[in-house]
């Protein structure tokens, strides 16, 4: 019996030749890319990155993709400006806000998450229910340069206060947020679908508050880089953009075998068994998740992934302007380039689906 490895491994080769596309090129022909998540944990949580990397997809490119992680999403866009990385994923707050204020030359060339991803959870037995019942408590926030934060304020604004009606904790990601809440240091917390799902699956009872309409039609995760490396490297923007597309149609249609491929990517991450039923429910629920905030439980194989909308950014732009945090209003064509949209479809879905339904 051929091993989970060696079925990806064919039926990836069959969806590349069906594609169009070799399998792969010499390794000294790969272009060298630096790829920055907004993340001080690179767990199973970011399959558009991880998973286009344990299957191949880059280096079909002709890409040696490199993935790192960049902290935060403002620790992410300094990174890109510094040339410490050469794109990154980053939530767009915090990027619009200093294109917008000081015009920096970072711009978004591929939307991943296409529906609101931040949420504010408090215990179950906590008699919070609302907004307004934050006013006074202490919120918890992994990191105080996230975009969770920009958020934070967004919400609380809604109800005529600001983040000095909370008092603000930086308790960290993962376990030592999760416990953070638990134990009353702090009263509620910004989290993420992502981070709830993993709370959940590790026992940890949360309730979500309530969501606005316009956060179902919001992106939350988008690709990043300079204008300058953009307009220098239009091969590897697309050869990145129909990567994440080919990882997308993957895991929407064996969200297992993406959890197979990230334990094969990062051993180190992966149960000591392999066939641990937890551990797959673990990293199911986050992969889950993930496939909810990409809106690929709503979208077919053939959907313009990395597509970008100009009303969804004027919609972002005013809740920031609400917010205040952006002084002025922006065009809001200067926060994204949708020029590659087309190149990163240019691939059959058909066999990228049926190569994810082989690969069990």
């Amino acid at each position: 019996m051929r091993s989970f490895v060696q079925k990806v491994a064919v039926a990836f080769v069959g969806a590349s030749l069906l594609a169009g596309g070799s399998v792969s090129a010499s390794a000294k022909d790969l272009k060298k890319v630096t790829y920055a998540i907004a993340t001080a944990d690179l767990n199973v949580g970011y399959p558009f990155a991880t998973l286009a990397k344990a299957l191949g997809y880059f280096e079909n490119e002709g890409l040696d993709v490199s993935i790192v992680p960049g902290q935060s999403s403002a620790a992410t866009a300094q990174i890109l400006l510094t040339g410490r990385a050469d794109v990154g994923v980053a939530q767009p707050d915090p990027v619009m806000i200093q294109r917008a204020n000081s015009k920096i030359p970072l711009i978004s060339f591929y939307a991943i998450s296409r529906r609101g991803t931040n949420v504010l959870i408090t215990r179950v037995d906590s008699p919070i229910k609302t907004i307004a019942d934050l006013k006074g408590k202490k919120a918890g926030v992994g990191d105080l340069g996230s975009g969770s934060m920009t958020y934070l304020k967004s919400r609380l604004l809604q109800e005529g206060m600001s983040d000095k009606d909370v008092q603000l904790v930086a308790t960290g990601y993962g376990t030592p947020g999760f416990e953070a809440l638990k134990n009353g240091v702090v009263d509620f917390s910004v989290s993420f679908t992502g981070g709830v799902a993993r709370m959940t699956v590790a026992g940890y009872n949360v309730r979500k508050l309530p969501q606005t309409k316009d956060e179902l039609n919001q992106y939350s995760y988008n690709l990043f880089a300079t204008e300058d490396y953009i307009n220098k490297n239009p091969d590897v923007i697309k050869g990145l953009g129909r990567a994440t597309a080919r990882a997308t149609v993957f895991l929407k249609n064996n969200p297992e075998a993406a959890v197979r491929a990230f334990w094969k990517y990062a051993p180190d991450r992966a149960p000591k068994d392999l066939n641990d039923p937890k551990a797959m429910e673990r990293d199911l629920a986050i992969l889950t998740a993930q496939i909810q905030d990409m809106a690929a439980d709503q979208f077919p194989d053939d959907f313009a992934w990395g597509s970008q909308d100009a009303a969804v950014y004027e919609r972002i732009q005013k809740y920031l302007v609400d917010a205040g945090q952006i002084k002025t209003p922006a065009d809001p064509t200067i926060f994204f380039n949708n020029s590659f949209a087309k190149d990163y479809v240019a691939f059959d879905p058909k066999a990228i689906a049926d190569a994810a339904k082989a690969a069990n």
